[in-house]
C-alpha cells in the first residue's frame, strides 16, 4: 500500500507547479507596472524581457529557499511524516489564497502568505501533538520569524519614502520636459541608474546564484569599488553616445530595469513558491532540514520557465497590474474605482495644511522656482500614458535596489509591498496625488494594505485548517483537499471572466 508520505510528496511536486503559476500572476505587478504604465514598448516585448529576467533570476534563489524550509519553525521538533504534512498544508492553502487575491485584482504578498502559512501549520500541528500552547510555541523559530515579519513591515515605510525622495529629486533636476536636460547632464544620471541596477542585481543578488563559484564570489566582494567605478564610467559613456545619437536612453533603462526587477522577484520570491515542495522532498529522502541543502540548478531553471510561461497565458496578471497603475497614474482619475470617504478627505486636508505650513518657511523665489519644475504642459496632461519614462525608471531603480539587497541578506521581504509602496511614493513625489483625487487614491491604497493584513490572517487560518485535516485523515484528507483546490481554481476562473467582461 502506498504510504501517506509518498502521496503527499507527489502532491507537493504537482502543487509546486500550481503555486508557481498563481504566484507569478499576483507578483507580476512587481516588475510589469512601470513598463506597462509608461508604455515603453509593446506588451509582448515587455513580457519577453521580463521572462528572460525571471529565468536568470531563478538561479539566484538557492540560498533563500532555506528560509522556507527551516527559517520559520524547527523541523527537528517533528517527525518526517509531520514535516511533510506541514509542507503539504502550506502548499494547498497558498494556491487557494493567492488565486483568490489575483481574481479580484488585489496585489498581495506571497512572502507574507507563506510565512504565516508556515507559522499556522507548524503551530497547530504542535498544538495537536502537545496539547499546550507554551510547549507548541517552542517549535517556532522565533528570532527568524520575527526578523522576517519586522523586515516586511519596515519595508513598507522605507520603500514609500525611498520612492518619494528619489522621484522628488529626479523631477526637480529634469522637470516634465526632461528631454532637454537629458541632453546636457542626463548621461551622468543614466550612468548612475544603470550602475545601481548592476550593483544590486548582479553583485548583491548574484552572490547567491547557484552557478557562482566561491572564488568568483570572493573576487566580486574584493573588487566591488572597481566594478562600480568601471560600470559607472562605461554606462555613462554609453548613455552619452546614445543621447548624442538621439536614442531614448530612458527606454533602455526601463527595459533593463524590468528585466532586473524580474530577476530580483524570481531570486527573492521563488522560495515562496517551491520552498515547501523542495523541503517536503528533502524530508522524504531523510535529508537534514536544519542543515544547508543546495537546490539543484535544473529545479530552479524549470521553475523559472514555468513562471515565464504563466505570464503569457494568464489574464489575471493584467488585472492585478491595473490596480497599481491606476492608483499611481498621472492622467487617470480614480474616484469611480474606490469612492470617497470623509476620513480620507480629512487626511488629505491635514496633509495639505502641513504642506502649506512648510511652504511658508521657504522663500517665495525658491517656491516659484520649484513650482516651475513641476509644471506640466498641455501635451503632458493629454498624454495617454499613466506616467512618463522618467518616473518609470525611478520606480524600477529604487524597487530593485531594496529588493536585491534584502535577497543578498537572505531576508525574504515582500517584493509586492516594496514595489507597490515605491510606486505610491513616487506618485506623491511627482504631484500625481492632487487634492481632487487624493481621497480616492488614499482609499485605494488603504484597501490594498488592508488586504495585506487579510493575507496574514487568511494564510494562518487556512494552513491551520488544512494541517488539522491532514493530521487526522491522512491520505483521504489530502485527496479531499486537492479536490477543493481544483474546484476553487475552476470557480475563481469563471468569477474573473465575469468580472473582466
Amino acid at each position: 500500500m502506498i504510504s501517506f508520505e509518498l502521496i503527499a510528496v507527489i502532491a507537493l511536486v504537482i502543487l509546486a507547479f500550481g503555486d508557481l503559476v498563481v504566484g507569478v500572476i499576483n507578483d507580476a505587478v512587481n516588475f510589469l507596472n512601470s513598463a506597462i504604465g509608461s508604455k515603453v514598448t509593446s506588451q509582448k516585448v515587455i513580457f519577453i524581457v521580463a521572462s528572460i529576467g525571471i529565468i536568470f533570476g531563478a538561479t539566484f534563489s538557492d540560498g533563500i529557499i532555506e528560509v522556507a524550509r527551516n527559517g520559520i519553525f524547527h523541523p527537528t521538533a517533528f517527525s518526517v511524516s509531520e514535516v511533510i504534512t506541514i509542507f503539504a498544508a502550506v502548499a494547498l492553502a497558498d494556491i487557494i489564497l493567492l488565486d483568490f487575491y489575483s481574481t479580484f485584482g488585489l496585489p498581495t504578498s506571497t512572502t507574507v502568505s507563506v510565512v504565516f502559512e508556515l507559522l499556522g501549520a507548524a503551530l497547530i500541528m504542535a498544538l495537536w501533538k502537545t496539547g499546550d500552547f507554551t510547549d507548541a510555541w517552542t517549535v517556532i523559530n522565533g528570532d527568524s520569524a520575527t526578523k522576517i515579519i519586522v523586515g516586511i513591515v519596515l519595508s513598507v515605510g522605507i520603500a514609500f519614502m525611498a520612492g518619494l525622495i528619489a522621484q522628488f529629486i529626479t523631477r526637480l533636476l529634469f522637470t516634465f520636459d526632461y528631454k532637454k536636460r537629458l541632453k546636457s547632464f542626463g548621461f551622468l544620471w543614466s550612468g548612475a541608474a544603470l550602475t545601481c541596477l548592476v550593483f544590486f542585481i548582479l553583485i548583491k543578488g548574484g552572490s547567491h546564484a547557484t552557478f557562482m563559484t566561491d572564488s568568483l564570489k570572493e573576487w566580486v566582494a574584493n573588487n566591488t569599488k572597481l566594478i562600480l567605478g568601471v560600470s559607472f564610467l562605461g554606462f555613462s559613456a554609453f548613455s552619452w553616445l546614445s543621447i548624442r545619437l538621439n536614442k531614448n536612453i530612458l527606454k533602455f533603462i526601463v527595459l533593463i530595469g524590468t528585466a532586473s526587477l524580474a530577476m530580483a522577484f524570481a531570486g527573492n520570491d521563488l522560495a515562496n513558491f517551491i520552498g515547501v515542495s523542495v523541503g517536503g522532498v528533502n524530508a522524504y529522502l531523510r535529508a537534514d532540514l536544519a542543515g544547508k541543502l543546495p537546490t539543484p540548478t535544473w529545479v530552479v531553471v524549470i521553475a523559472g520557465l514555468v513562471m515565464s510561461g504563466a505570464l503569457f497565458i494568464s489574464k489575471k496578471a493584467q488585472t492585478v497590474t491595473k490596480t497599481t497603475i491606476d492608483l499611481s497614474s498621472h492622467s487617470k482619475e480614480v474616484k469611480g474605482s474606490w469612492g470617497n470617504n470623509i476620513i480620507f478627505v480629512k487626511i488629505v486636508d491635514l496633509v495639505t495644511f502641513l504642506f502649506e505650513l512648510i511652504k511658508k518657511i521657504i522663500p517665495g523665489s525658491i517656491l516659484n522656482w520649484m513650482n516651475s519644475r513641476w509644471h506640466r504642459s498641455k501635451a503632458h496632461q493629454d498624454d495617454e500614458k499613466a506616467f512618463d519614462l522618467l518616473r518609470a525608471s525611478v520606480n524600477l531603480m529604487v524597487a530593485a535596489a531594496v529588493i536585491s539587497y534584502a535577497t543578498s541578506q537572505k531576508l525574504p521581504l515582500s517584493t509586492t509591498y516594496v514595489t507597490f509602496m515605491v510606486a505610491m511614493g513616487s506618485a506623491l513625489g511627482d504631484g500625481a496625488w492632487r487634492k481632487d483625487c487624493g481621497p480616492s487614491r488614499i482609499a485605494g491604497v488603504l484597501a490594498v494594505i488592508a488586504g495585506w493584513f487579510g493575507t496574514a490572517l487568511g494564510a494562518f487560518v487556512l494552513a491551520g485548517i488544512a494541517v488539522s485535516i491532514l493530521y487526522f485523515t491522512k491520505s483521504y484528507g489530502l485527496i479531499g483537499l486537492l479536490l477543493v483546490v481544483i474546484l476553487s481554481t475552476y470557480k475563481l476562473m469563471h468569477v474573473h471572466k465575469r468580472k473582466t467582461a
